[in-house]
């Protein structure tokens, strides 16, 4: 932003940006009215009779997701509920409630010079990271919050899509308020408030869809039951990213929670949560004093946890830390983002905000940015890049985490946008655009590979997740050969009969005999230009399928196809192995010349298990895996062969045995 567009909006907000207090954290347990009843969560058994459940704890509860459910019951009925052999659990539905985020403080000073501005952009190289990409509409971030206030001026342009009020179980139509605390919207500024337009400030994406589902109420508290439905409405929604600036302690391990989050991340969802903030201002030890959900990990990092650094890459004072629950760090001082008063219900309201709340949206819209270079990344991958590409603080931090050493308490370091969107060495599988040509290229194998029309769609693959390539990286890499159509297509071009099939690869072509033999059909062919099918690398020909009989004309000789070669049968195999001569069919010489030849002299064996000897030598062999191994006496008799079961041939056909080794 230019110092002259902010002075224009300072003018117009110099008045309202004012101190603002979002809630604290105060872990407490949900509660009825009255004391002796409380809410729980619990999961029917697979298999059970719900309903005879209900009836046995005279429940009415409220079905949540799969088959966990909610319900008020009497504080001395849990006992019960968790013993019940048709209940995997039962527990109390705790409290999560968002985290603090306050206005400046003396102990969150930034550089006086970027005070007023958003002092993080630069810091991780956001504004570099543009230079690759603004993001794109399709990315979906949901803020499981207090919902967004979408006619603020910096987000009123159709980036806030439809969402779900899990308080109400109401939707949240698009492009309407759902915030009646002002958090959410705090949170959604940050990742995707409208850049350039010569009002305020920029968010970190500037072409995301901002999904509002509001799971926690005015008071700034929700249930982990209506967080654990947020999530799984998300996900079932098409969110790519969740951002949690939420979280609650005090408690063990929510199975609900546990679940939502499960769910989301086998469904592909990347799940960004903070890691919170203490108000004793030095910062918790997640690894011995728990919070969640940012913690719920699942024993498979399913959540990737966000401490807040400021403008030096410190621990913010405010900030929890850890080894187990802390992936990444993000500046989460001093950062100025949208706002929504409830006591004063303005659209152009800006505040300045500390906390780790305002730490994990810069971690979520960052996420969106890498996510829109290649739509095909993974939960896992997003997960992974974000954290490798991240800048070492550890050093930075060596008094930071209670006056002792912050080594591997603020996870793989602060994010860097820049380092995590720039073109990395190219991953296998991935579709590129050539800038000056707009060829289409598959990457594999540290080769370009042009990808056809044809094939693009014969191959399913998403055009979505086509990338550009940026400064003429392609150019880096070797041409391949052109991606061919999937393995088993039948190709051909005007104006030549010959037919191809693609297999492992290579188009190979097809005599009528391999055409008949393999069932094909001629309505199955492809019709291709003669360009395309030319550029495809070629194989020999292919082959019939094994068990294809082939005699040569002017040849007495049978062959049998076996393990794709042709191999001439003796008359005695061929009875053992109960051929007959009407499927046996007739080619030409050069027909035959396009089937691979054995690679050895020898002929198609017996069938397992025979006994066999020369009529000239006393020898006995047994066929074992195609070949004929010679027996001792000792073999002979130690396996209980009968003299009467030993077939007797002419020494030239034991001779075309393939010979293994004796058994002694």
């Amino acid at each position: 932003m230019t110092q002259r567009n902010y002075t224009i909006f300072a003018k117009i907000l110099i008045g309202i940006l004012v101190p603002v207090f979002l809630f604290i954290l105060l872990p407490k347990f949900s509660q009825a009215s009255s004391p002796s009843t409380i809410q729980i969560t619990f999961q029917v058994k697979t298999g059970a009779n719900a309903n005879s459940i209900f009836t046995r704890h005279k429940l009415k509860p409220t079905l949540l997701f799969a088959n966990i459910f909610r319900a008020q019951i009497p504080a001395d009925q849990l006992i019960a509920m968790q013993h019940d052999p048709d209940v995997n659990y039962a527990q109390i539905d705790h409290r999560l409630q968002v985290f603090a985020v306050t206005t400046s403080d003396p102990f969150f000073t930034a550089d006086a010079s970027d005070i007023d501005k958003q002092w993080y952009l630069p810091k991780i190289k956001v504004p570099d990271a543009w230079g690759y990409t603004k993001g794109l509409n399709s990315v979906i971030v949901a803020v499981i919050d207090t919902g967004i206030h979408a006619s603020h001026v910096e987000l009123n342009d159709g980036r806030v899509i439809g969402g779900f009020n899990v308080l109400t179980n109401q939707p949240i139509l698009a492009n309407t308020n759902s915030d009646d605390n002002g958090h959410g919207t705090s949170v959604a500024g940050v990742i995707g408030a409208i850049p350039n337009n010569v009002i305020g400030i920029a968010g970190i994406d500037w072409n995301i869809k901002l999904m509002p589902v509001k799971a926690i109420g005015a008071d700034g508290s929700g249930d982990t039951s209506a967080v654990a439905g947020g999530i799984v409405w998300a996900t079932d929604h098409g969110a790519n990213i969740i951002n949690l600036s939420l979280g609650g302690s005090g408690f063990n391990a929510d199975l609900t929670l546990s679940n939502a989050i499960t769910y989301a991340y086998n469904h592909g969802v990347l799940i960004v949560s903070a890691a919170g903030n203490d108000q004793a201002d030095h910062g918790l030890n997640l690894d011995t004093s728990v919070v969640y959900p940012v913690c719920a990990d699942n024993g498979s990092n399913m959540v990737l946890g966000v401490a807040a650094t400021d403008s030096n890459d410190l621990k913010a004072d405010f900030s929890n830390f850890g080894h187990n629950c802390v992936d990444i760090s993000a500046p989460g001082e001093r950062i100025i983002t949208t706002a929504y008063l409830p006591n004063n219900p303005s659209d152009n309201v800006l505040i300045y905000g500390s906390g780790t709340s305002l730490a994990a949206p810069i971690v979520s819209g960052v996420a969106a940015l890498l996510k829109s270079t290649n739509v095909n990344l993974s939960n896992v991958d997003l997960q992974n890049i974000l954290m490798k590409t991240s800048d070492p603080i550890d050093a930075l931090n060596q008094t930071s985490c209670l006056g002792g050493s912050c080594n591997g308490f603020l996870g793989k370091g602060r994010i860097n946008a820049l380092s995590s969107v720039m073109p990395q060495p190219f991953l296998d599988g991935s579709l590129f655009r050539e800038a000056a040509t707009g060829n289409i290229y598959f990457i594999e194998n540290k080769t370009k590979r042009l990808v056809s029309a044809f094939v693009m769609t014969q191959r399913g693959f998403d055009t979505t997740s086509i990338m550009n390539e940026f400064n003429n990286q392609l150019a880096s890499l070797p041409t391949g050969s052109p991606l061919p159509p999937v393995d088993g297509t039948l190709i051909m071009s005007s104006g030549d009969p010959q037919v191809y099939v693609l297999y492992q690869g290579l188009k190979r072509p097809v005599t009528y005999l391999v055409f008949v033999s393999r069932g094909y059909r001629f309505s199955d062919i492809q019709m291709l230009s003669p360009a395309e099918v030319a550029n495809y690398a070629s194989g020999d020909w292919y082959w019939p399928p094994d068990g294809t009989m082939v005699l040569v004309q002017g040849n007495p000789r049978v062959f049998v196809m076996d393990q794709q070669v042709a191999r001439p049968v003796t008359f005695f195999v061929f009875t053992q192995r109960h051929l007959s001569f009407a499927k046996v069919v007739k080619v030409t010489a050069d027909e035959f010349s396009h089937i691979p030849p054995a690679p050895d002299q020898y002929w198609l064996s017996p069938v397992e298990g025979t006994l066999v000897k020369s009529d000239i030598f006393p020898g006995i062999y047994v066929i074992e895996n195609g070949v004929r191994r010679l027996l001792s006496f000792q073999a002979f008799t130690a396996r209980g062969y009968q003299f009467a079961s030993v077939k007797t041939l002419p020494e030239l056909e034991v001779e075309v045995i393939t010979p293994g080794l004796p058994i002694e």
